[in-house]
Parts: structure tokens; sequence; C-alpha cells
């Protein structure tokens, strides 16, 4: 699972981390939320083999392998995929493809 935040942090967790919810469950945590980080914006499921576009609010696109992202756990605020200006926030746009390889 790819999760990334509009301040351009992000991170790669298992999908066997999130544990099921039944009747009366109250969600699980995802990402550690701070001034740091920002809101989460976008979160795909995808494995090594996809490629990563994040675009900003002003129109700025970076391509990431996400086998280059880190693998962290559950509840951390992830690593920098991509530097940000004052002012600038990374957009709801997080699409994944096939890599070219």
């Amino acid at each position: 699972m790819l999760i990334v935040s509009e301040n351009g942090m992000g991170k790669r967790t298992d999908i066997d981390e999130y544990t099921v919810q039944h009747r009366g469950g109250k969600g699980v945590k995802c990402y550690k939320i701070t001034e740091k980080t920002g809101n989460v914006v976008g979160a795909k499921a995808v494995d090594d083999s996809r490629e990563v576009m994040l675009i900003t609010t002003e129109g700025i696109i970076i391509r990431l392998q996400c086998s280059d992202i880190s693998n962290l756990g559950r509840i951390t605020s992830g690593v920098k995929l991509i530097n940000l200006d004052e002012g600038i926030k990374s957009s709801n746009n997080c699409q994944s493809k096939e890599a070219a390889c």
C-alpha cells in the first residue's frame, strides 16, 4: 500500500499490517499525521513492479519506482518523496502504472 501526504512525504506498507475490521470497528490508523507531513492525499495498492507519478498543485510531475520508496510500518510518517517549495502541496492525483523495464 502506498500512502502520500500533501507535504511530499510518503511510504509503502505491507497490506498484511492492516487488520480486518468487523461490525463496530473504529478503523485502523495508516499514517502519522503531523504538521511536517500534512494530510493524506492519496493511497494506492502497489507492488515493486509499479511506477508512481506524483503531481503538485503547480503542475510539477515526478515519476518514482515503487521499489525505491521505503517500506515502513503502519503508523509512521514516511520519507520525503518530492521537494516542495513553501505554499506548494501534492495534489490528490497519485497514479501508478507498470514499469517499462
